[in-house]
C-alpha cells in the first residue's frame, strides 16, 4: 500500500494522540481508579499502535504494544501505577514524539525502542512474578450441577499463548468476558487468587443457556488467547464428557462478526445520532483561503469608496448585497481558522508535573477556559511564551513546602492558567500564589548588571522592578540551570507577544503572588484599524488600542520638562508626535490626536489627518524595514498604497530611549 499520501494525516493524528496520552497519564497518576481515563488510555494507545503498524513504522508499533501491556496493569491493580512506572511511560511518550518529528523532518523512523521495551517488560514482570496462588481442589461436578438450578453447566478451558507476559491480567479479562454469558460457579484460578496467577490455562465452570459459539467469541476476543474448548456436564453431574473440538480464536471472531452483521439491521431507530463530522484541511490551504478573503475585503473597501463619489441607487443596492455576502464569508473563514487554546494548555500538566518534581515543590495546577478559541496562527506562536511564564512561576514564584508553611500558607502552591474573551481580544493569565516580586532583590540584581545606579536602587518600586525583569538578558536566578537563569525568558515573552499585536501586563504583591496577563487579538489576518496620515504617509493603529480621537486645539496643552502634555478631563497625557517618533522630524501640521493604550501608560499620538476606520489585511514587514521598534507590520490599502502598522507599546515609556537613539541615527 502506498502510504506517502497519508503521512501528513498520520503525523497530525499521532501528535494529537501523544498530547492526549500525556494528559491522561498525568491524570491517572493523580486519580488511579478513574475508569474513564483508563478506558481513554487504552483507546488512544491501541489506535496509535494500529496506525503505526499500518504505516509500516514497526519500531513505534513495538513500543506502543509494550506500553499497552503495562497499561493493562491499570485494569487489575487498584491504586494505579507507581511513580517509577509513570516516569517510564512518559519517557516512552517523549521518545515517540521525537520519532514522529524525525519522520516529519528526515523521513525516517529514528527510534531506539529496545531499551524502553525492556524497561516496560521488567515493570510488567515485576507485577506478575509472584508465587502461584493456591489453585485449590477441583470442583465436584454433582455439586456444580445442583448449584446450576437446572441450567446446563459449561466447562470452558481457555489456553493462553506461551508468549503472554501478563497471565493474571488475561485471566481477569477471560473471567469478565465469560461472566457476561451466565453465572460463574467456580474457576481455576479462583477469582480471589488471580493477582498471583502465572499459568497459561484458565478453567471456568459456567451455568449458562448461551450457545458455545457466542461464549467462544467473547473469550477469544481477549488478547493472547490461543484457543478455547468446551465440555458440558451431564444432568447427573457424575460424568464429564470429552471436550469438544477447540474453537480457534479466528473462527470465534468470524462468529462474532456474523452475529454483529445479523443484528446490524435491527433496532435502527434506537441508534445514537452520528457525531459531528470533521475534515482535516492542510494549513497552507487555509492560509491561501484567508489571503483570498483578505483581497476580497480590500476590493470591497475600494468599491465602497468609489460608491461614495456617485449617487446610483441600483449600485448602492448591489454594494449592500456584496457587503453582506462578503462579511458572512469573512466571518465563516475566520471561524474555520479558530482553534481552542486547549491545544497549548494540554502541554502544561506534564510540564508542571516534571518541573515540580525536579524543584521539589508541591503544585496544584488549575486550567480554565481551555475552550476559548483563537486564530491558529496566534495559538501556534503562543506556546513558547506561556512555557516561559509557567517556568518562571514554578522556579521563582512558588515557594517550597517548608517556606510556604513558615509564611502561613498551605504547603501546596496554586498555579492557574486561564483564558477568556474580552471584546475583540483574548486574555490569557498565568497566576501563582507565591512569594511575589521583591523590588529590592530585583534592584540589587539590576545594579550588579549596570542597569541602574546606586542612587536609583532604593527608589525602585514594584512597577519599576517589573519593567527591569523584562530587560534583555536580565535574571534574578543565583545560578543558571536548565529551568531558568539565562535571562531570555521575559524579554522573549514580550517580543513574541508584541509581534502578535498583543501586550503583556504584570501585577504582583510581595508575599501574595504574581499575575501575568497576555492580551492578544482574536486573529492576525484581518484587523480592524484606524487609518491616519502624517507628513503625507498613511499609518494604521489597531482599533482595540484606540480610546478616542480629538482635535488638539480643543484641549489645553501644557509643557512639562520639555514634554508636551494634553489635559484630558482629570488627567494629563503625554503627546507623542508620530512623525518624530518614527524618525522623520517633528510634524508642524499635526492637528489631530489619537489617545491610545500602550504597554504601561496612555499617550496621545499627534497626526496630520484622521482618515477613518478600515478592515485591513496585515502582513509582516521585510527585513530591514521591520527593524524599527515602533512598526509591527504593514497593510495594502484599497488604492494600492502601503500603510505601516504602529506598535503602541513601543511608543510608551520603556521604548523612549531606544526610539530616541534610533531617531537620532536616522
Amino acid at each position: 500500500m502506498e502510504t506517502n499520501e497519508y503521512l501528513p494525516m498520520f503525523l497530525a493524528e499521532s501528535r494529537e494522540h501523544l498530547q492526549e496520552l500525556n494528559l491522561a497519564v498525568v491524570r491517572i497518576e493523580e486519580t488511579p481508579d478513574d475508569a474513564e481515563t483508563i478506558d481513554e488510555i487504552f483507546r488512544i494507545a491501541h489506535s496509535l499502535k494500529g496506525m503505526s503498524a499500518t504505516m509500516g513504522f514497526e519500531r513505534i508499533a513495538a513500543l506502543t504494544h509494550a506500553m499497552e501491556d503495562l497499561f493493562e496493569v491499570l485494569r487489575v491493580r487498584r491504586g494505579g501505577l507507581d511513580r517509577a512506572a509513570i516516569d517510564v511511560l512518559l519517557e516512552c511518550l517523549d521518545a515517540l514524539s521525537a520519532a514522529f518529528e524525525a519522520i516529519d523532518t528526515e523521513g525516517v523512523e529514528s527510534l531506539e525502542q529496545e531499551p524502553l521495551v525492556e524497561r516496560l517488560k521488567a515493570l510488567v514482570r515485576s507485577e506478575s512474578e509472584h508465587k502461584d496462588a493456591d489453585a485449590g481442589a477441583r470442583p465436584d461436578p454433582q455439586e456444580l450441577v445442583a448449584a446450576a438450578g437446572g441450567r446446563r453447566v459449561v466447562h470452558a478451558i481457555v489456553c493462553l499463548d506461551e508468549a503472554t507476559l501478563m497471565p493474571s491480567v488475561r485471566a481477569f479479562m477471560v473471567l469478565a468476558a465469560l461472566s457476561d454469558h451466565g453465572d460463574t460457579l467456580t474457576s481455576l484460578p479462583a477469582q480471589d487468587a488471580i493477582d498471583g496467577f502465572t499459568g497459561k490455562t484458565i478453567e471456568v465452570w459456567l451455568a449458562s443457556d448461551h450457545e458455545d459459539e457466542a461464549i467462544a467469541a467473547d473469550a477469544s476476543a481477549v488478547p493472547d488467547v490461543a484457543e478455547v474448548t468446551f465440555a458440558e456436564l451431564d444432568s447427573a453431574g457424575a460424568v464429564e464428557p470429552e471436550p469438544q473440538a477447540p474453537v480457534p480464536a479466528e473462527a470465534a471472531a468470524e462468529v462474532e462478526s456474523e452475529a454483529a452483521d445479523a443484528g446490524a439491521g435491527a433496532g435502527t431507530s434506537e441508534r445514537k445520532p452520528a457525531a459531528t463530522s470533521t475534515v482535516r484541511v492542510d494549513a497552507e490551504r487555509l492560509d491561501q483561503l484567508m489571503h483570498l478573503m483578505g483581497e476580497l475585503v480590500v476590493h470591497r473597501t475600494h468599491v465602497e469608496s468609489l460608491l461614495g463619489r456617485g449617487d446610483t441607487t441600483e449600485l448602492q443596492h448591489a454594494m449592500n448585497d456584496l457587503t453582506r455576502s462578503s462579511q458572512a464569508l469573512q466571518a465563516m473563514v475566520m471561524q474555520v481558522r479558530m482553534i481552542p487554546v486547549e491545544a497549548v494548555f494540554l502541554r502544561f500538566p506534564r510540564l508542571v508535573r516534571d518541573l515540580s518534581a525536579k524543584l521539589d515543590k508541591k503544585v496544584d495546577l488549575r486550567l480554565a477556559g481551555s475552550e476559548t478559541e483563537l486564530d491558529r496562527t496566534v495559538v501556534d506562536a503562543l506556546g513558547d511564551p506561556l512555557v516561559h511564564l509557567v517556568r518562571n512561576s514554578l522556579d521563582h514564584g512558588l515557594e517550597g513546602a517548608k517556606e510556604r508553611e513558615a509564611a502561613g500558607k498551605p504547603p501546596t502552591g496554586t498555579l492557574e492558567i486561564a483564558a477568556r474573551h474580552a471584546g475583540g481580544s483574548v486574555l490569557i493569565s498565568v497566576r501563582d500564589d507565591g512569594r511575589g516580586i521583591d523590588p529590592l532583590r530585583v534592584a540589587s540584581k539590576a545594579l550588579e548588571r549596570g542597569l541602574i545606579t546606586e542612587e536609583e536602587r532604593d527608589a525602585v518600586d514594584v512597577t519599576q522592578a517589573i519593567e527591569l525583569l523584562f530587560s534583555a538578558g536580565f535574571s534574578t536566578a543565583e545560578q543558571m540551570s536548565d529551568i531558568s537563569g539565562r535571562g531570555v525568558g521575559l524579554d522573549a515573552v514580550r517580543t513574541t507577544i508584541r509581534s502578535l499585536g498583543g501586550e503583556v501586563l504584570v501585577q504582583s504583591e510581595q508575599g501574595v503572588g504574581t499575575t501575568t496577563q497576555i492580551r492578544l487579538p482574536l486573529t492576525l489576518a484581518i484587523v480592524a484599524t484606524l487609518l491616519v496620515e502624517t507628513q503625507g504617509q498613511p499609518y494604521v493603529v489597531q482599533l482595540d488600542r484606540v480610546e478616542m480621537t480629538l482635535k488638539l486645539e480643543d484641549y489645553p496643552l501644557r509643557s512639562v520638562a520639555g514634554q508636551r502634555m494634553l489635559v484630558l478631563r482629570d488627567e494629563v497625557l503625554p503627546i507623542v508626535d508620530l512623525a518624530g517618533a518614527l524618525g522623520y522630524g517633528e510634524s508642524g501640521t499635526a492637528a489631530y490626536g489619537v489617545a491610545v493604550r500602550g504597554a504601561d501608560q496612555r499617550v496621545v499620538l499627534a497626526v496630520d489627518h484622521l482618515v477613518g476606520q478600515r478592515e485591513l489585511v496585515t502582513r509582516p514587514l521585510p527585513d530591514g524595514v521591520g527593524a524599527h521598534p515602533a512598526l509591527s507590520g504593514g497593510a495594502v490599502l484599497s488604492n494600492g498604497e502601503i500603510a505601516l502598522i504602529v506598535d503602541c507599546d513601543a511608543l510608551t515609556a520603556p521604548a523612549k530611549t531606544e526610539l530616541a537613539a534610533l531617531a537620532a541615527a536616522t
